[in-house]
């Protein structure tokens, strides 16, 4: 809201704060995040087309329907933590895949999701939708079966409790969709001269409770809002080319995704340095509890892929200072180092270019960056996919019962 402090702000200062107060556990190292941020400017044009939305190969009747689809998937991107359970139980899907496969099951379904029908969605259409079963029988006397709570539960509580509450804030903003309201969100923000994906993530926490991903650490608040972030940032990257409602000013301000799989990915870099505890937790597969470990790990790996933005500017900056005097003092040597003058041009071109090309993230970058946090994040989970360098090749901390990720 006007007058209040910015939300991108508080995510970036709490998530700087609780990972230095929590070094002793999660530590980001300088070394690794100067290599990682030499080895992205090296890819620096796919690293800016990290950010893809969601490759839906469907069709849509409105804009409304394909941001209600959107909606959704950011609403309902929670559960990694259930991984090793769904893909053992869903057709070998994991929590996303789950989630995409569901919803565009319903999509081709002809089921209009407006605000009666997620305000009436129940279990049984959870598990029709998405395969998660929640129950389980389990014999009592041979012949004899009982029905009891599945390990798939507590997860599936948490979607049906989403998707429910979710449509009674529609009802109560007005919004007969998902879709409707973010367009609304975007059209009042537009004639409000507030086009902003900070301005657009507060309104929308606020507009639908289910967004919100802020926590206690240690009497202080951890501000995320990881999925609300998420969506702004496909909102802006993907549809504000062709619709200025969504041409948000400060993508840049925007984090990188806290998820598990950035998280994994960092500590596989050697970016984040865990200790001998807590790295055996996660490497023996054990579940992390919610609770301080877990949320450093997300804060460092938030202030992690600022400090790798902040270190790619600085080079870039640094490119395009060493190349300038390298070409003027190879012109000057004659046309015997021409080839030289103009390689080193060349060099200082490029790097001006990417210095244009984003601003920092404001979490200390002092000058225009190559790329910018939100790439970075999706870049990282980007290498992980099938047929990527590191598919296969990473471990996930497994925390369940939470809904940011």
């Amino acid at each position: 809201m006007p007058g209040s402090p910015n939300v991108l702000d508080l995510v970036h200062r709490s998530c700087t704060d609780v990972a230095a107060a929590h070094a002793e556990h999660v530590k980001i190292d300088d070394a690794a995040v100067s290599a990682l941020a030499a080895e992205l400017l090296q890819e620096r044009e796919d690293v800016r087309a990290a950010v893809r939305g969601l490759p839906l190969p469907i069709k849509f009747s409105s804009l409304e329907q394909e941001l209600t689809l959107l909606a959704l998937y950011h609403l309902l991107d929670f559960g990694s933590g259930y991984d090793p359970l769904l893909t053992k139980t869903s057709g070998g899907r994991d929590a996303r895949e789950t989630l995409l496969f569901g919803l565009i099951g319903l999509h081709l379904g002809g089921t209009r999701m407006d605000h009666h029908k997620l305000k009436s969605f129940t279990m049984y259409d959870l598990y029709t939708t998405f395969n998660i079963e929640a129950t389980q029988e389990v014999a009592v006397m041979p012949g004899v079966t009982m029905t009891k709570p599945g390990p798939l539960q507590p997860h599936a509580k948490a979607l049906l409790t989403a998707i429910n509450e979710s449509g009674a804030a529609l009802e109560e903003a007005g919004a007969k969709s998902p879709g409707e309201l973010l367009l609304s969100l975007a059209e009042g923000l537009k004639k409000a001269g507030r086009t902003t994906a900070g301005a657009f993530v507060e309104e929308l926490i606020d507009s639908l409770p289910g967004f919100r991903d802020s926590v206690l650490y240690d009497g202080r608040t951890l501000t995320l809002h990881r999925r609300a972030q998420n969506l702004a940032a496909d909102l802006a990257i993907v549809y504000g080319g062709r619709d200025d409602r969504f041409a948000f000013s400060d993508v840049d301000q925007l984090a990188a995704d806290s998820g598990a799989t950035t998280i994994a990915v960092l500590r596989a870099k050697g970016v984040l340095q865990l200790s001998e505890e807590l790295a055996s937790t996660i490497d023996e597969g054990s579940e992390l509890p919610a609770g301080p470990h877990e949320r450093a790990l997300r804060a460092a790996a938030v202030a992690a892929c600022d400090r790798v933005v902040a270190a790619a500017a600085a080079q870039a900056a640094g490119s395009a200072e060493a190349a300038g005097p390298a070409a003027a003092a190879a012109g000057e040597e004659g046309e015997e180092s021409g080839a030289a003058a103009g390689a080193g041009a060349a060099a200082a071109g490029a790097a001006a270019e990417a210095g244009k090309e984003g601003a920092g993230t404001g979490a200390g970058s002092t000058g225009p960056a190559p790329f910018r946090a939100v790439d970075v994040g999706a870049f990282l989970a980007f290498l992980t996919e099938e047929g990527r360098p590191l598919h296969g090749k990473i471990t996930r901390h497994v925390t369940r019962d939470v809904t940011g990720y």
